[in-house]
């Protein structure tokens, strides 16, 4: 499974989860350079894929709200 299917497969709440783990060990500053853009990079791809399900959400909740009432 690649990484863009592993992502899709993720709840909100796991994105958010993987996302403060990445957030910590970039604040932690141990990380050498390049696994430090890498961290950064996979951080961008989970803020991406949890913005996109909020979305979806959103538009759903929207949907909702303008259909007409029997």
């Amino acid at each position: 499974m690649n990484e863009v299917t592993e992502l899709e497969d993720r709840s909100y709440e796991e994105l958010v989860e993987a996302l403060e783990v990445v957030l910590s060990e970039l604040e932690d500053g141990g990380l050498p350079l390049e696994q430090a853009v890498d961290a950064y990079e996979r951080g961008v791809r989970l803020s991406d894929q949890a913005e996109k399900l909020l979305s979806e959400a959103e538009l759903r909740i929207e949907q909702l709200r303008e259909r007409p009432t029997t």
